[in-house]
């Protein structure tokens, strides 16, 4: 995808919003090992479970529809994997507030 063309703004509405984030509160942030802000986003850490895959890659797939000035990796080795999110310049205060709000760092 091309972070510099596409348009900054989430598609889901409200009740659509607060479902993700207790979706993400729920199955994803209390299983990452680690959460690191970098200087185009975020990389969170988690075990290398099959069942935590699956919910990671449900969030990319359902992330992917309503935030497409977002890319999303899943990289992994044999003990951990990472998720990583990251946008242009525009998106990463919104991005950083977004996670920031999830992890409470």
């Amino acid at each position: 995808m091309n972070q510099g063309t596409a348009e900054i703004a989430c598609s889901l509405n409200a009740e659509e919003t607060r479902e993700r984030r207790v979706f993400v509160r729920k199955a994803l942030i209390p299983k990452a090992l680690k959460v690191r802000e970098t200087e185009s986003g975020w990389h969170l850490t988690f075990e290398n479970s099959e069942q935590l895959k699956s919910d990671v890659t449900l969030f990319v797939e359902l992330e992917s529809q309503c935030c497409g000035f977002l890319d999303y990796q899943i990289s992994s080795d044999d003990a951990e994997f990472v998720l990583t999110i990251e946008g242009p310049p525009k998106a990463l205060p919104i991005l950083s507030g977004f996670i920031s709000d999830l992890v409470k760092v």
